[in-house]
């Protein structure tokens, strides 16, 4: 483009050109906010997940470290995040309460439970809330015979409040007192199917 003046060259961007970039880049938001959305849900679900599974792991150390019964309990009705780590029988090794994490009362992950007599298939989503309050109990041994008598909490659904699209993920308990978290919508073969 020339100036007025003459043959000199003027830099920079006419208002058009300025006028489409910001076009374009409102249809790019437009388009990946919901994609942006259900990423962050699905990152809030995940790092529940992790969370519940790191206390559950820690309760089974302090079992095994303390050599004493403990439990985790999860004991919001409305599935919301939070729990205490106890001693089942307090003593100056064990006390009545060793960890906690308070309740989340502004967070919109939760979980719902279930035992090992009452699960569903991994098909059928756990309600906010349901099987809560409840245990999961380890032995000093790092075992959990509660949950393979079917007394304690043996699953645990991890699900978004705000979206029934976002990604749920299971946290299992087995009697032998093994950990893991699985995620139900994925193949057969993949390492984190529940099964």
């Amino acid at each position: 483009m020339l100036s007025a003046r003459g043959c000199k060259p003027v830099a920079g961007v006419s208002l058009v050109e300025s006028l489409i970039v910001v076009a374009v880049s409102a249809m790019v938001m437009a388009a990946g906010a919901p994609a942006f959305g259900r990423w962050v849900r699905d990152l809030e679900v995940r790092s529940s997940a992790g969370a519940l599974l790191a206390a559950l792991q820690a309760a089974r150390t302090e079992a095994v470290t303390r050599n004493a019964d403990v439990r985790l309990a999860l004991g919001d009705v409305q599935g919301r995040t939070g729990w205490v780590l106890s001693c089942v029988r307090v003593s100056a090794q064990c006390p009545a309460t060793i960890r906690r994490q308070p309740v989340s009362i502004g967070g919109r992950v939760r979980w719902g439970a279930a035992s090992a007599t009452v699960m569903p298939g991994f098909d059928a989503v756990l309600a906010a809330g349901a099987g809560l309050p409840g245990n999961v109990g380890f032995d000093a041994v790092g075992a959990a015979p509660s949950v393979a008598a079917g007394t304690d909490i043996a699953r645990i659904d991890v699900t978004h409040a705000d979206s029934t699209v976002a990604r749920r993920l299971v946290v299992l308990v087995s009697g032998l007192g093994r950990v893991r978290v699985c995620d139900p919508a994925v193949d057969s073969g993949h390492p984190e199917h529940c099964h």
